[in-house]
């Protein structure tokens, strides 16, 4: 079978900025997802679609914000295809903290993780995108292909959904804590 990617020339400079680029994609595809080997089988599709498409960017921001909404895309049709269950990946977790304060900053995690989960994908991509990915109000309005407004009062829902699956969350447990004690 010929490589779909045998057409594809790929200057050495084109390369290092698709290999920056597909790293912050597959973070970003992980937090879509909450599973690593789903995020990276997304990337890798799509970093062969980035190279054999003929009107893709060659190069510089464009060509990380065509990447994202590819990714974007495919992880939408992930999540239609299952649905349901899913857990997001932790970020980075500071290591210079006492014990204590490294089970209270891993139990904020699991929290928010799983309160971004239950959030809607178009609700969980924006945050992920703006929160984790720091990404501009411009460069999200690209991505999503929606007008720069949408996406500050999509963001704003979508956080006022967070904190409140989070108050939820914390309701929950605090009943938890007084039955058991």
């Amino acid at each position: 079978m010929k490589s779909k990617l045998s057409g594809a020339k790929v200057t050495p400079s084109q390369s290092q900025e698709l290999l920056t680029f597909s790293h912050k994609a597959l973070i970003f595809a992980k937090q879509m997802l909450g599973n690593l080997s789903d995020a990276e089988d997304l990337v890798q599709a799509s970093v062969v679609k980035v190279l054999s498409h003929p009107s893709a960017p060659q190069g510089g921001v464009d060509l990380q914000k065509w990447l994202y909404r590819v990714v974007r895309n495919g992880a939408i049709d992930k999540l239609r295809e299952r649905s349901r269950y899913q857990t997001i990946a932790e970020t980075e977790v500071i290591t210079d903290v006492s014990p204590e304060h490294k089970l209270e900053n891993d139990q904020l995690k699991q929290r928010l993780a799983a309160a971004l989960q239950q959030l809607a994908p178009q609700h969980r991509e924006i945050i992920v995108l703006r929160d984790y990915h720091q990404t501009s109000y411009t460069e999200i309005a690209d991505i999503l292909a929606i007008a720069k407004g949408t996406v500050m009062s999509r963001l704003h829902r979508a956080r006022l959904a967070l904190r409140q699956i989070l108050i939820e969350q914390q309701q929950i447990q605090e009943v938890h804590h007084e039955t058991v004690s």
